[in-house]
């Protein structure tokens, strides 16, 4: 599916790209008072501060403006034209047109908001993802069949009014069920390399949210990061998620840059070894 024209996208390609990696900027804007230009300006401003890296990693970058009109519900992989989690596949194959033997996979950095889209991102389509680093973000999908999505692996249902039942009639109401497969969590825990990086003053406490274990962003994250290792152990599988604290770091996107960018590439390195 071709990304919609509407939709804002800042990029980056190096010379001989090799990789391509997706950037889900974070929203630290609580009133949600941010215009689609101002969010475009964000991303692009994200772009900017990985192009160095990308350059010299030759990684192709794509920050889609996340937030706004068409993604308000990005956290959660809603859209209004098309669904964000669809957006980046889009995006993504369309960057590796620029590359020899493209495979499929990319890597994926979120933070905060974005890291949210992120780990759920990573359970609905983990065939696609090499590499994650999850920055700090305030709620996961937990491997619960008990919760449903999108905290957990329960089914969720989506009610969508369809067409009209009969010439002028009223349009038919349609329930789906929503979530992801439960072999999401196990192959995103088990075959792809996750990093939850947090600051380690990231100690703000966090509004409750079902499902989610502790209150702040740190305590979710040794949490989460506890609960996917186990999911993998259970089913006789080796964990490849690990937790990383950033010291002396709070939630600040531009300062938790670095250390993910030295994250990414570790795990790119080790990879290629």
């Amino acid at each position: 599916m071709p990304a919609p024209k509407s939709s804002s996208v800042a990029s980056f390609v190096p010379s001989s790209p090799i990789r391509v990696l997706v950037l889900a900027h974070g929203y630290p804007w609580p009133d949600d008072s941010r215009s689609d230009d101002e969010l475009a300006e964000y991303a692009r401003a994200a772009v900017r501060r990985w192009q160095p890296f990308a350059s010299a990693h030759r990684a192709i970058v794509i920050a889609p403006a996340f937030g706004g009109s068409e993604f308000a519900g990005y956290r959660e992989m809603r859209g209004q034209q098309i669904n964000p989690d669809e957006l980046v596949n889009a995006l993504a194959d369309e960057a590796g047109e620029r590359m020899p033997g493209f495979s499929g996979t990319f890597s994926l950095h979120g933070h905060s908001a974005g890291a949210q889209f992120a780990a759920r991102y990573l359970v609905a389509h983990p065939e696609r993802l090499d590499v994650v680093v999850l920055s700090a973000p305030s709620t996961y999908p937990l491997p619960d069949p008990a919760i449903p999505w999108p905290n957990g692996m329960g089914a969720s249902v989506s009610t969508d009014l369809g067409a009209p039942s009969e010439p002028g009639g009223a349009s038919r109401a349609t329930a789906s069920l929503l979530a992801p497969s439960p072999a999401g969590w196990l192959a995103a825990t088990s075959d792809v390399a996750v990093t939850v990086l947090v600051g380690s003053l990231d100690t703000e406490r966090r509004p409750r949210v079902p499902g989610q274990l502790g209150s702040t962003r740190i305590e979710r994250a040794v949490a989460w990061v506890d609960s996917m290792r186990r999911h993998a152990e259970a089913s006789g599988r080796n964990p490849t998620i690990e937790l990383v604290l950033a010291p002396g770091l709070a939630h600040d996107e531009e300062a938790l840059t670095g250390p993910a960018q030295e994250i990414l590439a570790d795990r790119w390195s080790r990879s290629q070894a």
